[in-house]
C-alpha cells in the first residue's frame, strides 16, 4: 500500500522528531491543524474495513470536492446463510449515482425483491432530498469524508505503531453517520500533517473500522453514467 522510497531512514527520522513535537500539543490543537492541513488538499484515496456483527465490509474510494467514486464489497452472514454482493457510488455534483448487484441492492439498500430483480446492475441516479441520498452520498466527497472522521470531545492524544513506526493523533467521539452508532475514533497524521489513518470503534455495537489514506491531490476523473434510471421508476416496481 505504502511506496517504498530510497530516503526511508530520513522519513523515520522525521517521523519521529514529529512524534515527539505533537506529543506536546493539545489535542485539540492537533485536531486543528490535522483538518485544516486535509481541507487544503484537492482530493485522495482511502481504503476503508469495517466489521460488525454478521457484516464484513470494504469500501475503495477516489474523492474530490464535489465528486467521487466509492466501490463496496461485503458479506452477510445470519439467520443460516451467508451473501455476498457488491456496488458502485459515483457522486458528480449534486446528484448521486449508484449500481448494485441483486444482494446489495436487497439485503444492503433495502429495496424489494422484484425492485432487486428488475434493476440489478443498472445505474440509478438519485436528486437531492430522495430517500437513500444522504447514506449514499456519505463519504464520497472530500467535505464529507473530512466530516465522517472528524473526532469530537472528549479530546484526547492517541498513540500507535503504524509499518514500525510510532505515530501521535486525536481520539475522540463521532457519531456523524446518524445511523446510531457513537464511534471512538482516532485520526493520525502524515508527515505533513494530513490524515492517513483513522481508527473507529463502538464496542456496543461490536463495530470496528479501519481507514486507510494516501494519493493525496491526485486528478480525481468522475463522470455521470449515461441512461441512467431515475429511483422514482425503481419505487413504482
Amino acid at each position: 500500500m505504502f511506496r517504498l522510497v530510497a530516503i526511508a531512514a530520513v522519513v523515520a527520522a522525521a517521523a519521529a522528531l514529529a512524534a515527539i513535537a505533537l506529543a506536546a500539543q493539545s489535542p485539540k490543537a492537533l485536531r486543528a491543524e490535522i483538518f485544516a492541513t486535509a481541507k487544503k488538499q484537492h482530493s485522495l484515496h482511502y481504503v476503508e474495513r469495517d466489521t460488525t456483527a454478521g457484516l464484513h465490509q470494504s469500501m475503495v474510494a477516489d474523492i474530490a470536492g464535489k465528486r467521487g467514486v466509492q466501490r463496496i464489497s461485503f458479506t452477510l452472514n445470519g439467520n443460516g446463510r451467508s451473501a455476498k454482493g457488491q456496488f458502485t457510488v459515483r457522486v458528480v455534483g449534486p446528484r448521486v449515482y449508484f449500481r448494485a448487484d441483486k444482494v446489495a441492492m436487497q439485503d444492503y439498500l433495502g429495496f424489494t425483491a422484484a425492485q432487486a430483480a428488475a434493476y440489478h446492475d443498472r445505474w440509478i441516479v438519485v436528486p437531492p432530498g430522495q430517500h437513500l441520498y444522504k447514506a449514499l452520498a456519505t463519504a464520497v466527497t472530500m467535505p464529507s469524508f473530512l466530516h465522517e472522521i472528524y473526532p469530537s470531545a472528549p479530546l484526547s492524544l492517541a498513540r500507535t505503531s503504524i509499518g514500525g513506526h510510532e505515530y501521535t493523533g486525536v481520539r475522540g467521539t463521532n457519531d456523524a453517520d446518524g445511523g446510531g452508532f457513537t464511534f471512538v475514533q482516532s485520526v493520525f497524521p502524515d508527515s505533513k500533517m494530513r490524515p492517513f489513518a483513522v481508527s473507529a470503534v463502538d464496542r456496543s455495537k461490536g463495530f470496528v473500522s479501519a481507514v486507510k489514506i494516501s494519493r493525496w491531490n491526485q486528478a480525481v476523473r468522475v463522470t455521470a453514467p449515461t441512461h441512467a434510471v431515475s429511483i422514482t421508476s425503481v419505487k413504482t416496481v
